[in-house]
């Protein structure tokens, strides 16, 4: 139980009756229950002490009170606009493993920062990982050298030690147990252009389309978008992005990036599931570079962040390594556009000041691997700062580190999870053999797949044999299942005696759309045929019974020489003929050298 809450059972499942302001107890009871429960219902409450005042605890079921806790806290002014948007988010985190308490910004004592981080603090205990902060909940200030910008870093360390050393409002020194142990997102939507109330709903809506699988936008495909100076630190973003998505467009050519080519990409047809951007901006907007010998800041076009409203991007997640994107206390700021602003937009990490690139590959790792994006972001951020104070641990100063550290936010739903299905096909096996059949050779492959994902799969096999194609075929293989095939030429002779000493046989199968592991789609072999090493005077009576036997059988008769060429009894007239072959292709290489 949370804080008191009232749980009362009806049909077999727990029900958290809410308590917040707007409701009184008995006009919950009523709604729910036949009169004649009300009173013993209310008796229950007083021996409960459950408090009218107390926020709003969301569950489902028993198990989940010792789910990981998510906090919400819902700016007063606009609670009653989102209750029912509320109601179904709540649903929908409940589904995926969190409990759920919901509190007003009129709720805590005198609605101010210390309060609300107060309020966190307390829940702690209830085993909470996260907060969500809807509206407009008090921000905290940060100051660093001559930086100073919003930092929601403060409500995510709840131990550390917080000062503001000259009494100006604005904390500048954060120590003690300075790490975070929750995440922090936030729904600010008063500085966007629109109607706060419409914008949240929207974002709720499409928030819960995209948790049950109704958004249509690819979930294998990233866009990685890098801008001149950031050309050099392209690993930073291809390398993560690789974790998330299959199918990676990559465009940092300094000819192409510009704003009209940028904006083109914001509307492809098929659309993004997560955007990487990397160039110069401000809160409002964002820039390119003309990449020049002369000058370097020679800007290519403006992208607003009324674009992304206007444009209506194909794009759900954003990183936006752009200065000051994430600044939510400035009106239209670009990370508020792009996630509230449009049809698709659920999430952006940004920051409220200056950025640079750094790398973020265990967050990404992290959301590879199923965790939903606030645990993703915490993980990552600890260890970023574990390694704060230490020399040399970073590549950057003392002032620019701790900015990163304190400055980056995240816009949007953290309890969201990726969406992402297990597509995969392997070769687990190759053998090329030659085998006496009846007194012929015959030369036999034999190749492995297995399907290790959750679906049933269509795919195309080749079988090359010096690049020539031996085996093409489409299999369609069940989920978890495995295939062994087996196949011989037609025409054995020709791939096991010629004038190579080894032979390359490779096995490829065509990848599948959102499959990650590809490498295991290909297996070579070198498979080594029956050929004389070397020309030796030993050899002679061999290649006499071979011209004896073309001029008996005439010149015309070739062909039915290589037809019994697999055959054991012509064996010597099979290796004569191999040492002219090889003999006149030896002669006709030096020629073409000399």
């Amino acid at each position: 139980m949370h804080l008191g809450n009232l749980i009362v059972q009806k049909d077999g499942e727990n029900i958290f009756i809410p308590t917040s302001y707007e409701f009184s107890l008995l006009a919950m009871l009523t709604r729910k229950f036949f009169p004649p429960f009300s009173i013993v219902l209310i008796l229950a409450a007083v021996l409960l002490n459950a408090n009218l005042l107390k926020p709003f605890a969301w569950s489902t079921s028993a198990a989940q009170l010792n789910a990981p806790l998510v906090a919400v806290i819902v700016d007063s002014n606009v609670y009653k606009g989102i209750q029912f948007s509320l109601e179904q988010y709540g649903e929908d985190v409940n589904k995926s493993g969190f409990a759920l308490i919901i509190t007003q910004t009129n709720q805590l004592v005198n609605g101010t920062r210390e309060a609300v981080k107060e309020y966190l603090q307390g829940l702690l205990t209830q085993n909470l990982v996260g907060a969500l902060l809807i509206g407009d909940v008090p921000e905290a200030w940060y100051r660093v050298g001559s930086n100073r910008f919003p930092t929601d870093v403060y409500y995510m360390d709840l131990n550390g030690r917080w000062v503001d050393t000259d009494g100006d409002g604005i904390l500048d020194k954060h120590d003690g147990k300075a790490a975070p142990e929750i995440w922090v997102g936030r729904l600010k939507v008063s500085t966007v252009n629109g109607d706060t109330v419409s914008l949240l709903n929207n974002y709720f809506g499409k928030n819960h389309r995209y948790r049950n699988g109704m958004i249509s936008i690819p979930w294998w495909r990233a866009l990685l978008y890098m801008d001149d100076q950031g050309v050099i630190q392209g690993h930073d973003g291809l390398t993560p992005l690789k974790y998330i998505a299959s199918d990676v467009t990559s465009v940092t050519a300094g000819y192409v990036t510009n704003a009209t080519d940028y904006k083109l990409r914001l509307l492809d047809k098929v659309g993004y599931h997560w955007l990487y951007l990397m160039c110069h901006g401000t809160a409002t907007n964002h820039t390119f570079v003309i990449p020049s010998k002369e000058s370097f800041f020679q800007w290519d076009g403006t992208v607003y962040s009324s674009d992304y409203q206007t444009l209506d991007p194909n794009v759900l997640f954003y990183q936006l390594f752009v200065c000051s994107a994430g600044r939510y206390t400035e009106p239209d700021y670009t990370a508020g556009s792009a996630v509230f602003g449009n049809t698709h937009g659920l999430f952006a990490m940004a920051s409220t000041d200056d950025t640079f690139t750094f790398p973020f590959n265990g967050f990404y790792k992290s959301l590879s691997e199923g965790k939903n994006i606030g645990t993703a972001f915490l993980q990552w951020l600890k260890a970023a700062f574990a390694q704060r104070g230490q020399s040399g641990a970073t590549q950057f100063d003392v002032v620019s580190y701790e900015v990163l550290l304190h400055d980056t936010v995240l816009i949007g739903d953290p309890t969201l999870q990726l969406y992402r299905e297990n597509h995969e096909i392997a070769l687990t096996g190759l053998a090329a053999s030659s085998k006496n059949v009846s007194n012929t050779e015959i030369f036999e492959i034999t190749f492995m797949v297995e399907n290790r994902g959750n679906f049933t799969e269509t795919f195309n096999v080749s079988v090359l044999f010096d690049s020539e194609i031996l085996y093409q075929n489409q299999l369609t293989l069940a989920a978890k299942k495995n295939q062994t095939i087996m196949f011989s030429p037609a025409d054995s002779s020709k791939y096991l005696w010629s004038n190579y000493i080894y032979h390359e046989i490779d096995a490829q199968i065509s990848n599948l759309t959102g499959e990650f592991n590809v490498n295991d789609n290909f297996q070579r072999v070198n498979f080594r045929g029956h050929v004389i090493l070397s020309w030796t005077p030993g050899h002679i009576p061999e290649v006499l019974f071979a011209v004896a036997g073309v001029l008996i059988f005439g010149v015309g008769s070739l062909k039915f020489l290589n037809v019994l060429m697999s055959e054991r009894p012509f064996y010597r007239l099979r290796m004569g003929i191999v040492k002219i072959r090889v003999y006149v292709n030896r002669v006709l290489s030096k020629q073409r050298v000399n």
